[in-house]
């Protein structure tokens, strides 16, 4: 946000002087203009926990660093400039795009209700800062000096810059406190394990499956999983965690998380949600339950769009469709 108000204060000196700005304002504006985009690729590492190393930090900002002074004495660095700004813009809306793929996918590892931690919000953003992207490099192509002439010409990229840096302001006070509440819990899984002295060695056997004790270990973890689920029917609970299932097996929460998202095949989300759409499916059939809204409620959901949600991804239609196809 500062690097954007450095920037747009440089818009304000540049057009309110006709396009004369000194120096000092036209070094600060160059900087800013190719700083912006790598500082957004960091804010969307630290919405999904994408660690971010500080040599990587400097490789993404090191173009600013170097072509903002080079700019001032050089043309041809300016031809440079902006195609490293194109590449920088390509390069955030696509890795921006994996990282939230790969975000929400540790969230179904984790969490069976995934809606309050989801950043789905962001994809939106993401599209929008497509739009963005576009102006900026229309912008970028054209010039600053082609928009002294014309203020309405002026008022496009300025209105479009400006919604966005709103939204990204205010999704980041609104989802920051999500990604704190959930970054123990989907943090990268085994870190923990040499911690352990006494399991260090023998858990980094286990979740590679290796030795025929371990293996059997491991067989074992899934099966105590599978009989919490079908037999104890811990899918019921509301708001359960990879976590709450170690805890309820009495296991590490590593192990755990291995044995479903890798020994099952499947998300945690997708074990304890396939298991709550059917018992929603027995307790209407059996007609234990005959409101709708009462009954998935039932079954662990904590929402009405999380139920909905689940039941189309499992069932692939609507529950009155499935239950009208049944009849």
């Amino acid at each position: 946000m500062i690097t954007t108000a450095g920037l747009y204060l440089c818009h304000f000196i540049y057009f309110s002087l006709s396009g004369h700005a000194p120096w000092p304002v036209d070094l600060l504006y160059r900087y800013c203009n190719l700083a912006v985009f790598p500082l957004w690729h960091f804010y969307l590492c630290k919405l999904t926990l994408h660690r971010l190393s500080r040599r990587a930090q400097f490789l993404w900002l090191m173009p600013a660093v170097l072509l903002a002074p080079a700019q001032l004495m050089w043309s041809e660095a300016q031809v440079v400039a902006r195609i490293v700004f194109a590449g920088q813009v390509i390069s955030v809306f696509i890795l921006g795009w994996r990282m939230l793929r790969s975000y929400e996918t540790a969230i179904a590892s984790s969490y069976a209700d995934t809606e309050p931690y989801s950043l789905r919000p962001l994809r939106g953003l993401l599209l929008f800062l497509f739009l963005t992207t576009l102006a900026s490099f229309t912008a970028n192509l054209l010039g600053r000096e082609r928009f002294l002439s014309s203020v309405a010409m002026l008022a496009v990229p300025s209105t479009l810059f400006s919604a966005f840096i709103f939204m990204l302001g205010y999704e980041s006070v609104r989802l920051l406190p999500k990604v704190t509440a959930v970054k123990d819990e989907v943090d990268e899984v085994g870190t923990c394990l040499s911690a352990d002295s006494d399991h260090g060695e023998r858990g980094e056997n286990l979740l590679s499956g290796e030795g025929d004790d371990q293996g059997d270990h491991f067989a074992q973890l899934q099966r105590d999983v599978l009989r919490a689920m079908d037999e104890e029917k811990l899918y019921l609970q509301p708001n359960i965690k990879i976590s709450d299932l170690a805890l309820h097996l009495g296991s590490n929460r590593n192990y755990i998380w291995r044995a479903v998202n890798v020994g099952l095949g499947i998300s945690f989300s997708e074990l304890v949600n396939r298991r709550r759409i059917d018992h929603f499916i027995l307790l209407v059939k059996q007609n234990e339950l005959r409101d709708m809204d009462d009954t998935w409620q039932k079954c662990g959901f904590t929402s009405a769009s999380a139920f909905y949600r689940n039941f189309k991804l499992y069932k692939g239609c609507s529950p009155a469709e499935y239950f009208s196809r049944a009849t």
